[in-house]
């Protein structure tokens, strides 16, 4: 709601000061302007509460347009992919904004390097490395369905939960168990925590396609 309500003050803005801008790049039927510039600057504040820098969101500007309309025109039906969940999810008053679209469209196109690489190569050693580099794991355990907690232990180290989280994250499910002591408990993973830990591991697999995606990126300017 919040960035819907954003999206419709920027819009406004827009159509208030687009007679006014001032061209701020122009290379190859590529045209930014000191709007765009700024509509840009306050939406990445918004969105990441950090500011950016007018070098910094220029050279942005100018490679998610490239990235957009080289895609535009090689490959509509990805585009197409991406404006409908966008739209479904922010409505279409989102399309008014050329700017905060290309955005979402860029972070999206960001997210598929994400998600192919944890279809088709998150491996269990892996999940098992990020564990390893956390202080602890300390997660609570039940013997009754989770109705009681027994007590909170540290399973960074515990291969066997290792497997079974790897096994429920592939799986889309959430049946956490491990077995201590010779008995088997159920791991008591609440949203908040499960949050974290799924935050360590996207963390992780945007470094690892880092460089793909960055080398996808330039490839497309060089087009």
């Amino acid at each position: 709601m919040v960035y819907k309500i954003f999206i419709k003050i920027i819009f406004f803005l827009f159509i208030s000061l687009n007679s006014l801008s001032n061209i701020l790049y122009d290379n190859k039927g590529l045209i930014i302007t000191d709007i765009e510039l700024n509509i840009y600057k306050d939406f990445y504040f918004n969105y990441h509460k950090s500011e950016i820098s007018d070098a910094n969101s220029l050279k942005d500007l100018v490679l998610i347009k490239n990235v957009i309309r080289d895609l535009k025109e090689n490959n509509s039906d990805f585009i197409t992919k991406i404006d409908n969940e966008i739209t479904s999810q922010f409505g279409v008053d989102i399309h008014k904004n050329e700017t905060i679209l290309n955005f979402y469209r860029f972070s999206r196109i960001r997210d598929e390097f994400i998600y192919n690489y944890f279809r088709n190569e998150l491996r269990v050693e892996e999940i098992e490395n990020i564990f390893k580099n956390l202080n602890e794991l300390n997660l609570p355990i039940s013997d009754n369905n989770c109705l009681v907690i027994n007590n909170m232990v540290d399973l960074k180290n515990n291969r066997e939960f290792i497997n079974n989280f790897y096994f429920n994250l592939k799986n889309n499910t959430n049946n956490y168990e491990v077995e201590i002591n010779g008995l088997s408990f159920d791991v008591c993973i609440d949203k908040a925590q499960y949050f974290k830990i799924e935050q360590l591991i996207v963390s992780y697999i945007r470094s690892q396609t880092d460089k793909e995606f960055e080398y996808f990126v330039y490839e497309k300017i060089r087009n």
